[in-house]
């Protein structure tokens, strides 16, 4: 059997019992079959057919992004627009032209990124500012959120939507005084838009994940959750499997209830290789904190009372999730503010009792009440978090959020103070900065691009934030034996860097220097 010896290195396992070591030996189908000193691994197996000397560089298990659009990270990076950063309206209107002139064999022009908090205008774009762009064109932009999109005149035509079309429960379909659109849809309404939109080849998904995998790997992320897929993302994903194409490990999430309509998407047969895994389903249960559509306990600043969406109610929701979990699913759910939680709570006990064995989870869990505390407990459940949006979205929650909130936002330390697992996320491209360091400095200091500090209580130390990025995400999984510590038995995934964190007092700065997966070098960085 052909082994291969890695040494001189300093690895942190994430194992409790063993947590440091100098060598590890791998096998030819890339698992781990032994860790611990050189000496250990030269008197065990003698001989090797290659060894590697890291030279005393820092070696850390695979990091695991627990929930990111990977096919969307991968469309900005090919088919789309971003507009993520721009500072006005007059700048995206600039760059929407550019990418039009550019493109003249697009038909539909995708962008996405808007975010009005950080625009000197403090307002979305309507179709009025699109179609004085691109009037000849459908153009669709998409905020930085993903819960509101903006369309021109050309697009909403072939929606076939107009003042008297029915707003989809759960959605909302905004209008001037007068009544005439302003373009922008929420939440379920943006289907009413992107139903509309082609889908997309098997060619274009490929270029896009490959292309999203190639990115991931450059920044250490070695296995990454998708969280919301329709039939033909995940066949693409199947058939990129199947031609062995994958180089990121996936968890894929098939989504059951798409935006603007009321039909549920079937349920796909359960897959599961070393690279995909299809056995969650997802839901929305409400919008996003950033676009003010999350559904809170209490009204947002500057409203007239207005506390958020549901998208959901509770006998739509538990049914069409009682399907999935009699065929054995897992179910993962979007719940950001306090009546999204609580109803996806109340469900989600109701499916404990049919199935106990199933681990559920929360996507991004922006308060919990102690009830919430104690059924996440009860249910060994798994809350998916993203500190990142501290750092990118904190303008969007100042002017948002009650002071109150803002003290109790995304509670990482109170999740791991009641032994609830952590594992931490980016939801890019929600956010720009997908870097898992940055993220990790994040969870940290609770600190945003400016310095301003939300949720101080809320801080976690490194150890455990790596653990949430490696360990915690490898139990949302639920695939802690194969991956997440690097340990006998276990996927050879390690990442090499150009610094130890442990010796840092600003980890935001690390950076990747090569992913190995399956044993494998699959990035090296150019120097």
């Amino acid at each position: 059997m052909a082994l291969k010896l890695i040494h001189n290195a300093i690895i942190f396992t994430m194992e409790s019992a063993s947590p440091k070591a100098d060598s590890m030996v791998i096998n030819h189908l890339g698992i781990i079959e032994a860790i611990g000193t050189e000496e250990e691994m030269r008197n065990q197996f003698h001989s090797f057919s290659e060894e590697i000397n890291f030279k005393g560089k820092t070696i850390v298990p695979g990091l695991n992004d627990a929930h990111i659009h990977v096919w969307k990270i991968g469309h900005l990076r090919t088919y789309m627009l971003d507009v993520r950063g721009v500072k006005s309206i007059v700048e995206f209107k600039k760059l929407l032209k550019d990418f039009t002139d550019k493109n003249p064999s697009s038909y539909w022009i995708m962008a996405r990124g808007i975010n009005e908090m950080v625009l000197e205008e403090k307002r979305l774009p309507t179709k009025e500012d699109l179609d004085e762009v691109v009037s000849d064109r459908p153009v669709f932009v998409i905020r930085t959120c993903a819960h509101i999109g903006i369309a021109n005149s050309k697009a909403i035509e072939l929606s076939h939507v107009d003042e008297a079309t029915e707003v989809p429960f759960g959605g909302e379909i905004r209008k001037n005084e007068d009544g005439s659109l302003q373009g922008i849809f929420t939440e379920r309404a943006l289907g009413l838009i992107m139903n509309t939109i082609p889908p997309f080849t098997f060619e274009e998904y490929k270029n896009m994940i490959l292309e999203a995998h190639n990115y991931l790997l450059s920044l250490g992320i070695t296995s990454a959750t998708d969280p919301a897929a329709n039939e033909e993302l995940l066949a693409a994903y199947i058939q990129l499997d199947k031609e062995g194409l994958l180089r990121v490990r996936m968890n894929v999430f098939p989504l059951r209830i798409p935006d603007g309509s009321d039909e549920i998407q079937p349920l796909p047969e359960q897959y599961e290789s070393d690279f995909l895994q299809i056995k969650t389903v997802k839901f929305f249960s409400d919008g996003g904190l950033s676009s003010a559509t999350a559904a809170l306990n209490v009204p947002y600043k500057n409203t007239d009372g207005y506390k958020g969406v549901l998208r959901l109610d509770y006998e739509k929701f538990y049914q069409t999730a009682k399907e999935a979990v009699e065929k054995g699913f897992s179910v993962a759910t979007h719940a950001i503010g306090h009546q999204a939680v609580d109803l996806t709570l109340k469900v989600y006990r109701d499916l404990f009792k049919m199935d106990p064995t199933l681990k559920h989870r929360i996507e991004h869990v922006g308060f919990l009440s102690n009830e919430n505390i104690k059924d996440f407990k009860q249910m060994n459940m798994t809350a998916a978090m993203q500190p990142i949006f501290i750092y990118e979205l904190a303008n969007n929650f100042k002017s948002t959020l009650p002071e109150a909130l803002l003290d109790v936002v995304y509670p990482c330390k109170t999740v791991l103070d009641n032994g609830i697992n952590l594992a931490l996320s980016t939801d890019g491209p929600v956010v720009k900065e997908i870097n898992p360091w940055v993220n990790i400095e994040t969870a940290i200091t609770r600190k945003a691009a400016d310095g301003f500090v939300i949720g101080e209580s809320q801080k976690i130390t490194l150890q455990q934030a790596l653990y949430a990025y490696t360990v915690g995400s490898a139990v949302a999984d639920n695939l802690k034996d194969k991956k997440g510590s690097l340990s006998k038995g276990k996927y050879a995934d390690f990442i090499v860097l150009d610094e130890n964190p442990h010796e840092l007092l600003d980890v935001s700065t690390i950076q990747t220097n090569e992913s190995w997966v399956e044993g494998k070098l699959y990035y090296k960085k150019e120097i």
